[in-house]
């Protein structure tokens, strides 16, 4: 996590916008999890609740899911997602936000559980589900609260992920669970 940090740094550094491309090229290209990590720190910071983003956020955790089905290393991005740009700005205040948070996790994350965080089962689960939630962004992506609320989880899964820590892919699991539930109990609540 903290070298995540550092690459976002260094992606900002002297820009004054940063394509969807540009940190898909620097992050992506060594593997899902970083990326995965960094599409659902954007999708839980307000900048998720931007117009437009969160449905963009969305497409691209469900094409990381795809990418991970298919067993791809890195994801090949749509021109229209690409082109998309975030302030060099506010990538260089997320990061920061999460600086301390990158920390303390990279002291408590050890790789146990093994299954779960890099067995072909557990992975394929998790890209149908990413595939799922991502894309589901597209419609619910206009209703504020719902990319922070699915990003919750998918964060979690990259943790889980990058760590090699299958106990946090569990949680991730639940946390979606939950989050399916909550969403199901609104549903038949208001209807």
């Amino acid at each position: 996590m903290p070298a995540l940090v550092e690459r976002l740094h260094k992606l900002a550094d002297g820009a004054e916008t940063v394509s969807f491309a540009e940190l898909n090229r620097t992050i992506g290209a060594q593997g899902h999890a970083p990326l995965l990590m960094v599409v659902s720190i954007f999708m839980i910071l307000p900048i998720g609740m931007i117009p437009g983003i969160g449905g963009a956020l969305g497409a691209i955790v469900a094409l990381i899911g795809l990418q991970m089905l298919l067993g791809r290393e890195g994801i090949g991005l749509p021109a229209v997602f690409g082109r998309r740009t975030l302030s060099a700005e506010r990538l260089c205040r997320a990061a920061d936000r999460i600086r301390p948070v990158a920390d303390w996790l990279r002291k408590r994350l050890r790789p146990r559980w093994s299954a779960l965080a890099e067995g072909r089962v557990s992975l394929s689960i998790m890209a149908i589900l990413l595939m799922i939630a991502g894309g589901s962004l597209l419609v619910l992506g206009a209703i504020p609260v719902m990319t922070p609320l699915l990003g919750l989880p998918v964060a979690v899964f990259a943790l889980g992920v990058l760590g090699r820590d299958g106990l946090v892919v569990a949680a991730g699991y639940v946390l979606l669970g939950l989050v399916i539930l909550g969403g199901m109990w609104m549903k038949m609540s208001s209807g």
